[in-house]
């Protein structure tokens, strides 16, 4: 198989793939769903980078950014 047979096969991958992904996008919206929505707000849990080796692992954070999203309630 030479580049240019590889590319077209690509191509209409991805057609089909634009095509599938319009098609389920309009039967939502048929629905009455919006697809582009999301899943909404992320939790905040205060530690801010968890992974990155930060040695914070009570609560307080977290709970001062509750009392805080209470507060503005």
């Amino acid at each position: 198989m030479d580049w240019q047979t590889i590319m077209k096969k690509r191509a209409e991958r991805k057609a089909r793939k634009k095509a599938m992904l319009r098609q389920k996008n309009a039967q939502l919206r048929a629905q009455g769903k919006d697809p582009l929505k999301g899943w909404g707000t992320m939790v905040d849990s205060g530690y801010g980078g968890i992974n990155n080796g930060t040695s914070k692992l009570d609560t307080k954070p977290f709970l001062l950014e509750e009392q805080r999203r209470i507060r503005k309630k």
